[in-house]
């Protein structure tokens, strides 16, 4: 299974309907997240990490 399709499991598990994919980034209210696999461990894990991306975290206003 792709990360794509496990972060989209992870999101509308939590009950989220408002989000859409730029390619391999999860955008949710404007907010860009990066998709990385997570080799935490633990038993209840979904092997997904959401990393919030830094390059939209300072957005230049003009």
């Amino acid at each position: 299974m792709s990360l794509k399709t496990r972060a989209r499991e992870k999101v509308e598990r939590a009950g989220i309907s408002n989000y859409s994919f730029d390619d391999d980034v999860l955008v949710m209210c404007g907010v860009r997240y990066t998709l990385a696999a997570c080799r935490c461990g633990e038993p209840d894990c979904d092997g997904v990490r959401l990393e919030r991306n830094a390059a939209m975290l300072n957005p230049a206003l003009q």
